[in-house]
Order: structure tokens, then sequence, then C-alpha cells
């Protein structure tokens, strides 16, 4: 796969054209163990995979490959002594060839500036993927509690994704990419094309999340997070908590409760085992939620294949637009919290797991966006787009239909003015506001004075007065005209490399429309609104949001678009922003700054010849040009050479120095 490379106000626009229709992409948080970035995108006919940079294969000589069999079969029969029985020839594994890697990566090229795919693997599923999400894992691998996860986080990638024949089902795949030559053996050859769930050919794993009560539409996003698995004598009998929707001191003090029981229960031995949770959405009747829970294998090395109905169900005021687990992973108090936006204009929050063994959790909070006038002068809720969860889950971020963008800051966790400090702002307010951009809707088509007779009239005369207006009608597109709904999403990155003693910061990309705008700290961006500081839009740095707003899909609308994970290697700047990963209809568009080069060693100049070496070359025949116009340049200056090196140079030759 080859790019198209475009330079658009200093920055690099990589974009690949993909064979089939895309619906969403998304980059893993973690990387390869080869440094590679592992992208996953879902389109018309399954997913796929693509490692991105890191350290490519090593070339292994020829003899190296595997050798046919001797009878003509290609495939490995296993025997067994003890019996004398064959092992069917279908349950045969392929041939599988672990990958070698270079030591380094490769190294700058001027004519490429961007990171080589080193490998592709395609999973065809004969339906569309239509959502994708991965589970909340930590920015900085290195101190992450990983001895304490399942054996699988570490060693394999986890994405829920949901599918057009109105399922969910859970991948699991290595996240070391399969070496080309297991890609290129007959087996997988054969059988790409009718690669199924229930055969595994690279080390990947489908289950399908399927009940009585399962989705009878299409589900409208997917969300997945890791629990643990909690004995049920441990399980604690709660009161039922009934929470305000206004905000008020009932509202907290209920949710320190839950938080309190979740603490205890995080309390257990590590060697319970792990769950993971999946929750999904449609517009079944009113809308439907539905969280699954699937146990993990005896030490955390798989999925259990058993069939999984929903674990719980809830019925909605209004359809969802997202839904979103906690970002703060187990064993915080706040991972099993659910957010889910509606609509409407209501940020509702349900916590999944039981406070008893008979209830089938519980809505903690609702959150309402503020009041817009309408044409028929009823007051309505601002609609909302999507909504994240920021600063380690404290806080709540929404984008507006509008395209404005508000913080709820539900447990007090953002910086504060000198002068509020001691005042708890409401809860209902937005802490921070702001808008994606310039996004305003363009100005209704309007008619000039000679055209007011010609109302009745499609194919109007053109003429000077007219040329202009209907030049702007038809280049303007159908949603401009049509006043149609914009898209518009969130993309929430924990930040790496957080200062000792502050809080956790975050990495925000909104996106409106074909309008991205990213806040490299959320944390610095808050304090800067609540201290009046900095600037509106700015290059990025000390917070200020910055605007992309040159997105170059070819015609084609914005699906999604995200960030990538923040890697140091060959051609990479740390004050760099961050990659963006936006999906267009047929195409992957990577935003990114230009490579840095490499400093490269400077070579040892040879120290300046003197004018009697000079002479001396001449008096060979052996002077370069340099030579000369050093001869010629003492001679300019007074200085005139021997008379028997001018006699010396040769017949005509002195002519030179005359």
């Amino acid at each position: 796969m080859k790019p198209n490379v475009r330079s658009i106000d200093g920055l690099l626009q990589i974009c690949y054209d993909l064979p089939h229709r895309v619906h969403t992409a998304k980059a893993y948080p973690l990387t390869s163990p080869n440094g590679s970035t592992i992208i996953v995108y879902g389109h018309e006919h399954g997913i796929r995979l693509i490692w991105e940079g890191g350290r490519p294969f090593k070339r292994l000589p020829e003899d190296a490959q595997r050798k046919p069999k001797p009878n003509g079969s290609n495939r490995d029969t296993v025997i067994s002594l003890d019996s004398g029985d064959e092992e069917p020839v279908g349950k045969a594994e392929p041939f599988q060839v672990m990958p070698l890697f270079e030591s380094e990566e490769e190294e700058y090229d001027s004519s490429e500036p961007y990171q080589t795919i080193i490998q592709t693997l395609e999973l065809p599923l004969g339906v569309e993927v239509l959502h994708l999400a991965f589970p909340h894992l930590p920015a900085d691998r290195k101190r992450a509690r990983l001895d304490t996860w399942p054996k699988l986080m570490s060693e394999k990638l986890i994405c829920a994704f949901t599918c057009s024949d109105f399922t969910v089902r859970v991948l699991t795949v290595p996240l070391i990419p399969p070496s080309p030559r297991s890609k290129a053996t007959p087996e997988v050859r054969n059988v790409a094309s009718n690669l199924s769930a229930e055969r595994s050919f690279f080390g990947e794993h489908i289950v399908t999340l399927m009940g009585s009560k399962s989705h009878q539409s299409l589900p409208k996003g997917v969300s997945i997070s890791i629990t643990e698995r909690v004995p049920e004598d441990d399980d604690e009998e709660g009161d039922d908590v009934e929470m305000e929707d206004d905000g008020s001191r009932g509202t907290k003090s209920a949710l320190s409760r839950s938080a309190s029981r979740s603490r205890s229960r995080s309390r257990v031995a590590q060697d319970q085992g792990y769950d993971l949770i999946v929750a999904s959405h449609s517009a079944d009747l009113s809308g439907l939620l539905l969280v699954y829970r699937i146990p993990f294998e005896a030490g955390g090395s798989g999925m259990s294949t058993e069939q999984h109905g929903p674990w719980r169900t809830q019925y909605l005021a209004s359809p969802a637009v997202s839904v979103e687990f906690n970002s703060a992973q187990h064993p915080a108090s706040r991972h099993s919290r659910l957010l889910v936006a509606e609509a409407k204009g209501v940020v509702r929050i349900f916590d999944c797991l039981p406070q008893s063994k008979t209830e089938q959790g519980s809505w903690l909070l609702s959150l309402h966006t503020p009041l817009e006038s309408s044409q028929d002068s009823m007051p309505r809720r601002k609609a909302i787009l999507d909504a994240r969860w920021v600063l380690e889950g404290k806080s709540i971020l929404v984008l507006l239909a509008d395209s404005k963008y508000g913080i709820w800051d539900i447990e007090n966790a953002g910086p504060k003015a000198a002068d509020t400090a001691t005042i708890p702002p409401a809860l209902t307010a937005f802490a921070v506001e702001g808008r994606v951009g310039d996004s305003i809707k363009p100005k209704p088509f309007l008619k000039s004075s000679s055209t007011k007779n010609e109302t009745k009239s499609k194919l109007a005369p053109m003429t000077p007065s007219t040329r202009k207006i209907r030049q702007e009608a038809l280049f303007a597109g159908p949603a401009a005209q049509s006043g149609g709904p914009t898209l518009g999403g969130l993309y929430v990155s924990p930040t790496q490399d957080t200062p000792s003693g502050r809080p956790a910061d975050d990495a925000i990309l909104l996106w409106y429309g074909t309008t991205i705008m990213i806040i490299p700290s959320l944390f610095t961006h808050w304090q800067n609104y609540v201290h009046k500081a900095g600037n509106l839009f700015g290059t990025g740095a000390k917070g200020e949001p910055k605007l992309i707003s040159n997105i170059q899909l070819c015609g084609e609308s914005c699906n999604e678009a995200g960030m990538l994970p923040v890697l140091k290697g060959p051609g990479k700047n740390p004050s760099d922003q961050a990659e963006i990963l936006v999906t267009g209809e047929h195409r992957l568009l990577i935003v990114t700054s230009p490579p840095v080069k490499p400093p490269q060693a400077a070579e040892p100049t040879s120290p300046p010849l003197s004018s009697s070496a000079d002479q001396q070359l001449l008096a060979k025949g052996e002077l370069d040009v340099h030579g000369m116009d050093r001869i010629l340049a003492g001679m300019s200056n007074g200085h005139t050479p021997a008379r028997n090196s001018c006699r010396s140079y040769g017949k005509g030759k002195n002519l030179l120095l005359s």
C-alpha cells in the first residue's frame, strides 16, 4: 500500500486508497512488540488490521523456506504413537512461523516521508463491520501494572465491534504481526476467502454475543472494559439509591457511597479471575442498552467459548448516540460506570456492577444540556453528537450539534479560579465551554433584485448579475443547501508525560464536519480558560487549541477522526503534534508533522593547502580548479608565484596566470 502524500499548511497528509467501503477505523492504544502502530478498520466485508512503522521483518534466504511434503500433501498430519490412530486432517493447524525482526527501524528516506506498512491481516466475515471499540489502556505501558492484568491483555489485541446482522462480537488477535511466510502458506491462501470464527489461522479468536434479548435493529455503538470476577458471597447488600437530576448534594453523596462499595469489591484477591464487559445500544423500541459479561479462561489466556446472553438489559427514554465505559482502569472504583449520551440532550451514568444480588445495576446521575430557542418558540435541549470521559473518568466532555463543546466537572477535579475555590460550582453548568473552530452554518440562498420575478422559472437566463449566485449554490453541495445535520465526534487520549504531582491529563480531538481541533493538554486548556489566559486558537502549545481545516478526502465525507499513539523513532520530534487518523468513505488519511531528518555526522574536512603546496601541485600538473582560484586570489593580493613554477606548467599553460 503506497499512499499519496501532500503537504498542506506545513502538515503532511498521507492518504491510503482502499478497495472497499470503510465504516470505522481506530488505532490500538498499545503498540506491537516490534514497535508498530496497529490500525484496525471495519469495512463492508469484515475487518482489516494494519501494522505501520516499527522494526521490519528480517529478510531470510530462499533456502530457509519451508519445503513441500513428499507425497503432495501440504498439511501437517499429526500421528499418535500411543494409540495408533491418526488425527483427522481437518483439525491440523496451519504452518506457523514466528516472525523475526531487524534490530533497528528503517533509516530516514526523504523520498518517502511516512511510516512503512510492514504487514496487513484481512479477516473476512461476510458482514459489514459498523463500529469498533477498544478497552481503556494506560498510555505508558512501562508504568502500567501489567502483572495484575490477565495474560491475554499483554499478548493480544482486544476489540469489540458491531455488525450489519445485528450482532455484537469480540475479537482477540496477537499484537505481533504474522510473518510473511505464514501468510504465504497454501493453507492460508486457499481458505483466506472463507475465514470464519470457528477456525484460527493466526491466533485470532472471535466470540459472537447472542441471546434471546439481542438487538433487533442495527447497533449504533459499542464499548468494552475489563473488570474483576468477584465471588457471590462478597457482593454487598446495598440500599437503593435515588439520584436527583438537578445536581443536589444527594447526587454527590450517592456517588461517594457507590465508590465505597466499588472499592470494597476491588480489594478481592487478584487470582479470582477477570471478565470482559461489553455494552451496545440500538434504537429498538424507545432505545435499548445491552451489557454482556465474558469470563476469561483459567490463567487469563483466552475468552470463554460458551454462549453469552445479555447480562444487563435497560430500556432508555430515547435512543442513545454513544456509550462509553469509564476511562479509569480496574481496580479504580469508577471503572464499571457507563456513560450513555442521548441525542435529545441528556447524558446519564449507569453503574453496571450490582449493588446487591437482586439488582440489575443502577442509574446514578443525569445531566442536561443548555436550552436553545427554536422557531416554534418552544425551548429545547441542545442535541448531543458525542460524549466522553476525561481526566481519569472524573469529568465528562460533550460535543453539541451546534459545534459547541463543554465539560461537566462532576467530581470537582478540574482547576479552579482563586476567587471561586471555596464555592462549589453548579453540577449542571459547564466548567469549560467553547466552539470547534468557526463552524457557522451557511446563510440561506439570497436572490438578487434582478431575479425576484424569476421564482417560477428553474432555468433562468444567465446574466452577469445571476452567474455568481448560481455558481455559489452549485458548488456549495447538497448539505449546505438543505441544511442537513453535520457529523461530529470526540477522541480522548491519555498523555504519557504527565509531570509528577500533577493530576492526570488528556489530549483531546474534536471533529465537526471537516474541521478538526486538537487540544494537546486539557488540564492546561482548562487552566487558561479559568484564569482568562492564552489565545482562542494557536499553535497547540501551552494547551491552546489548534485548528486543522484543510482535510483533503477527495470529495468524500468524514466518517470518523482519532489520534494515533505517540511513538518515538527515526524522524520523530517529541514536540510534534499527535498524528491524526481520518476515516473517509474509501480512504484512510493520516495527518502528521513532517519527519525530522536525523543529524548526520560531520565529514572530516581536509586542512587548507598552503601556497607552497599549490605551487608543487602546479609544477606536477595536478592542480585542480579550486587550487587555481587560490593562486589567482593570491596574485590579486600582490603575491607573485615563482617563475620556474610558471615555466614548468607547460607551454601555453602559463597563459592562465597572465
